[in-house]
Parts: structure tokens; sequence; C-alpha cells
């Protein structure tokens, strides 16, 4: 039941390496192409390659997330000037637009009349909630008729009943931060003992 070739000599007597060495031997091997790979990078790139261990402790931090907007939804906003409606005063989701209804179930004229009562402007001085943010990297998704670098949007639901939700220009509104939901939620998780007051 023995097993000579464990104990680095066969049957006939020659030296046979054991496991033990060629292990050895292959870990020296493995080493030694990293080595030379990495050896290989700094000639060619100029700098060595660094590791996540190498790096500084400000370069190995993680870097904080960017804001969306401004904004948070829940906050209480003024419009600062007046503001033209998207979608002909439908509003961003285009409510009562129509689209998608066959054509013979549809009546232009009366289409027509509906959407001349339609307020086109959001007057100065509105007010109400937001309650979304459409960050600048849904460009695609823009309200029609906006140009320019992508920026975030603030989708706000005005008090007004005659006005429908909208998604307009951060520099637009003005927040009246003493009615914002979001400052009472922030100030109520720091006095947890104290529940918001709306």
């Amino acid at each position: 039941g023995s097993r000579p070739w464990l104990k680095g000599r066969n049957r006939t007597g020659q030296n046979v390496p054991s496991m033990a060495r060629v292990r050895a031997r292959a870990s020296l091997k493995g080493f030694s192409l990293v080595g030379l790979a990495a050896a290989l990078c700094a000639f060619f790139f100029g700098s060595p390659v660094e590791s996540f261990a190498m790096l500084q402790p400000s370069e190995a931090a993680p870097q904080e997330t960017p804001e969306m907007s401004r904004f948070r939804v829940g906050d209480r906003v003024k419009a600062r000037v007046p503001m033209r409606i998207s979608h002909h005063g439908r509003g961003y989701f285009n409510e009562g637009g129509g689209y998608g209804v066959p054509e013979h179930q549809r009546d232009e004229e009366e289409e027509a009349e509906e959407r001349e009562r339609l307020p086109q402007v959001v007057e100065g001085g509105s007010e109400g909630y937001v309650v979304g943010i459409l960050p600048a990297g849904e460009w695609a998704n823009r309200p029609p008729g906006w140009k320019g670098p992508a920026r975030p949007g603030v989708m706000v639901n005005w008090d007004d009943d005659n006005y429908p939700i909208d998604v307009t220009e951060e520099m637009f509104l003005t927040e009246i931060e003493e009615e914002s939901l979001s400052r009472l939620h922030i100030r109520a998780r720091k006095l947890k003992w104290r529940k918001p007051k709306y």
C-alpha cells in the first residue's frame, strides 16, 4: 500500500520530482509571467500598472454621485415667469390628445374647439408641487420644443386644476421652503420623536 512516487523515487530507484516541487515550479512560472506582463505594460505605456491597492486614499474612495436636480419630489414651487404649456396646452403627457385612437372615431372639429379653450400658458406666480424629475440622461424624453444641451426638467403638478402636469425648466421655478414636503421629511428624520405636520 505504499506510494514510493510520493517520496521522490520510483520503483526502479530513480529520482522523481514530488507533487509539491511540481506545484512550486508552476507557481514560479506563473509569477514570472505576471511580472513579465507588468514590465511590458510599463515599457509600452510609460507608467507602471496601478492596482487598487496602489491607489491613493482619495483616488480609491468612491466619488459622490451628482444630484439630478436642485429640486426634490415634494418641493413646493412657484413659477417665476409665465411658461408655455407643452403639447398646445395638454401638458407633458398630452392629456386628451387622442393619439393612438383611430381617425374614424375622432371628431377633428370638436377637438379643435376644445384645444382653443385650453390654457396655453402657466401664469407667473402659480404654485404647485414637484411630482417628478426628468434627469439629463433622459434628454430624449424632453418636452417638445426644448433645445440646447441636455439638462434636467422638473415635473410640476399645479394647484390650479386648469393646468395639466408639465415639465418645466429649473430656472423658471423658485422653491417655497416653508411649505415643501421634502423639507418636512428631512426635519422628521433628524427629529425622529416628532412627526411632520402637513
